[in-house]
């Protein structure tokens, strides 16, 4: 097999190895299996007693707690949470709250999970006032009104992004390694039966 032959095989090869590695991530993110959110406590319309530590979540599958968001409000839009959402158990969220004064609070949240589907939602509960909570108020988006809560890079992006790049350093290594061409002989004049040089060649007598 020729050097050019070959690197078409390489190149080819290689570039199999990528649409393959990119049909199956696309083939377990939309695998039809549907992520969700199977409760929330406390749960929405609850009317509580005491106040409670935590926002809990529970899921249908695992979520990416640095990607997911959950941010619980007093009434009067002032973030009640004590530090970051954490996972809990194999498939739960939980965020640490605050709550000193009675009244009604919002959770809002963004779950980002491990198969990469989102899911979103809004609920409200009461505390301490023997009612459950008044209807719906305006509930700020839970990612974008945090200044700290800033998505990174896809890890299912970020690792076609460095398949990419490695298939293409190889093309590069692979391309610059052929060897060059051989140069053609010189040809031999017809007339002079001498070898067609270089001007500075001495012809023969």
């Amino acid at each position: 097999m020729s050097a050019g032959r070959r690197t078409l095989a390489i190149v080819t090869a290689l570039a199999s190895v990528g649409v393959a590695l990119t049909v199956a991530a696309v083939v377990r993110q939309s695998d039809g299996t549907v992520a969700q959110v199977l409760s929330v406590d406390p749960g929405d319309g609850a009317a509580l007693a005491a106040a409670p530590d935590a926002v809990t979540l529970r899921l249908s599958t695992g979520a990416d707690s640095v990607l997911s968001h959950v941010t619980v409000r007093d009434n009067a839009g002032n973030a009640v949470n004590d530090g970051r959402v954490r996972t809990d158990g194999k498939t739960g969220l939980r965020q640490p709250v605050r709550l000193t004064d009675p009244g009604d609070y919002s959770v809002a949240y963004h779950i980002t999970f491990s198969n990469g589907q989102d899911a979103t939602g809004i609920l409200r509960f009461s505390v301490g006032t023997g009612v459950p909570p008044q209807g719906i108020v305006d509930v700020p988006d839970p990612i974008l009104d945090d200044a700290d809560h800033a998505h990174g890079i896809d890890p299912l992006g970020a690792t076609l992004l460095v398949i990419d790049g490695l298939v293409l350093v190889v093309v590069l290594a692979l391309l610059l390694r052929r060897p060059a061409r051989h140069r053609r002989a010189p040809a031999v004049s017809a007339a002079s039966g001498h070898l067609d040089g270089s001007p500075d060649e001495p012809t023969g007598r």
